[in-house]
């Protein structure tokens, strides 16, 4: 038949594995180290975190006997422009010192618990400076290991479109080893060193408030002895998350870092409020674990707080360390303003919700969204809180507005320089700001005790009005002129009044002119 189709018979096949390897080209490289994260502060926080685990290890293992013994030290040395983080943790031992530093995306500590378990922080300083430098000793070891990384060099093969070879005679390029002895090292640490530090925006870098900041806030360190609240967080909280608090000196400081909370805040400038007892609360997943564990801090919600206090926010944590920046939970919230009005955090628990690499966010899975749909019910209790603080601070500045236009009306009144028919407007308007008052005090908004203050207030006001009803004498400074001359003057202040667009200006200038008329 013409024009018809020829059917073709379905031919079966099966899948079989690829016969060549994956080539893997040396821009990965660089892709896990500074193309990897948008805050360059983010290096601190990838070998802070390598510390931690290496300090916790270490108190597993004997080496250490608590977190008062934990020690990680950072060195600034801005005018070499070199830092130098060093931990008293474990160490790496020498039989796997190169492979696991030159190791991308092997970690050993995967499947550990452990807060860094990719194997790409170490790598973060690769695009922020000259040279990266690891130095190590584990315990009973004599000589101490040490791996450079030329970034210069590594910088330019990766803009070289001639090297062409994959990244593993990329990185044999670029690496040196050695061991040597040196008795000024301790007998057990991990250090990395930065030489040749990138200048970056301020230089934060190299700024010791920043990084002290920075850290407070990401890291797992201790809150300060002198916030009431702190012991009694940590202990609540110790039972369910591992916290691994760990003391981070900054140029020999005596002081570690602390957490940035204390007693009392700026929510702006000129406005204090401070924290109420804090509020612990446990979140379940769907299979009846505990999936996260948190704690806000009460206060006067008052508004968004200051950046500047490096607490704002219910930020998430996982392994005790930050994930994300202050705003990540922004969207939970019924209006995300309101997240910046709160103080709190959320230790995630659930092993199976994961920071992802750049530890912004977490890995998208259910167990997450389930965690962030239970946890919406804390944030929505927390919105509901911040909306009526909103409503009452405008309450209140409605009722301090009506009483400062009844004490200017009343002023103006027993001023006694204006006609019959402002006195009276000026009198109908004091009432009708009395009943706003009235209305201001019966608010649900207020408690029983708020409420009677303000009717104190309010009371007062009332017997000032009543007086002022029938009031209407002349200013002594006109009870001089001829009646003509003196409706003319009441006339004339009367028109300042109404043509003035600020009342206690119009007012200043009559008293002036009644002053000049007396002096006449």
């Amino acid at each position: 038949m013409s024009g018809s189709v020829p059917v073709l018979a379905t031919i079966k096949s099966e899948w079989g594995a690829i016969e060549e390897s994956p080539v893997i080209g040396k821009d990965v490289l660089e892709l896990l180290s500074s193309s990897m994260y948008v805050n360059p502060l983010a290096i601190y926080r990838e070998y802070i975190q390598n510390s931690v685990d290496a300090i916790e290890e270490a108190t597993g293992l004997g080496l250490l006997s608590g977190p008062n013994e934990s020690r990680i030290e950072i060195q600034l040395d801005s005018d070499s422009r070199v830092v130098r983080i060093r931990d008293n943790g474990t160490g790496v031992p020498k039989e796997i010192f190169t492979r696991t530093l030159i190791a991308l995306g092997a970690s050993r500590k995967r499947g550990l618990k452990a807060r860094g378990f990719r194997g790409v922080g170490r790598l973060a300083g690769l695009g922020y400076c000259r040279e990266l430098i690891f130095r190590s000793r584990a315990e009973g070891e004599v000589q101490i290991n040490e791996m450079r990384w030329d970034c210069q060099r590594l910088k330019k093969i990766l803009r070289d479109a001639q090297f062409t070879s994959e990244i593993s005679d990329l990185i044999k390029n670029v690496v040196r080893t050695r061991r040597f002895v040196d008795s000024n090292y301790p007998v057990r640490f991990f250090e990395v060193e930065l030489i040749g530090i990138v200048r970056h925006g301020s230089d934060a870098l190299l700024s010791n408030s920043v990084i002290a900041d920075y850290l407070a806030q990401v890291a797992p360190v201790p809150f300060s002895p002198a916030f009431k609240f702190g012991k009694h967080i940590e202990s609540s909280i110790t039972a369910k998350v591992r916290c691994g608090n760990v003391r981070i000196y900054i140029d020999g400081s005596p002081e570690p870092i602390y957490r940035p909370h204390r007693n009392s805040f700026d929510v702006r400038k000129g406005l204090t409020d401070r924290f109420e007892d804090p509020e612990f609360f446990d979140i379940m997943a769907d299979d009846g674990r505990l999936a996260a564990t948190g704690w806000v801090l009460h206060h006067s919600y008052r508004g968004a707080i200051d950046r500047a206090a490096s607490i704002k926010g219910l930020r998430l944590r996982s392994g005790n360390m930050q994930v994300g920046e202050a705003n990540l939970l922004d969207a939970q919230f019924a209006e995300p303003r309101f997240n910046s009005w709160v103080v709190g955090e959320i230790h995630v628990l659930d092993e199976r919700i994961l920071p992802n690499g750049r530890r912004d966010d977490f890995e998208q899975s259910v167990h997450l969204n389930d965690l962030l749909g239970q946890l919406e019910i804390r944030t929505q209790e927390l919105s509901r809180r911040c909306r009526s603080s909103s409503v009452k601070r405008n309450l209140v500045r409605q009722f301090d507005f009506s009483c400062d236009r009844i004490s200017s009306a009343l002023a103006i009144m027993r001023q006694g320089a204006i006609d019959r028919d402002q006195h009276s407007r000026n009198f109908d308007g004091a009432v009708e700001q009395l009943d706003k008052l009235e209305w201001i005090a019966g608010h649900p908004a207020f408690d029983e005790a708020e409420q009677q203050l303000m009717n104190i207030k309010i009371n007062r006001l009332r017997r000032r009005i009543t007086q002022m009803e029938h009031a209407t004498a002349t200013h002594r400074r006109l009870s001089n002129l001829t009646r003509k001359e003196r409706e003319l003057c009441q006339h004339l202040f009367t028109l300042i009044y109404q043509c003035s667009a600020n009342s206690a200006s119009a007012k200043s200038l009559v008293d002036k002119l009644l002053r000049r008329l007396n002096r006449d």
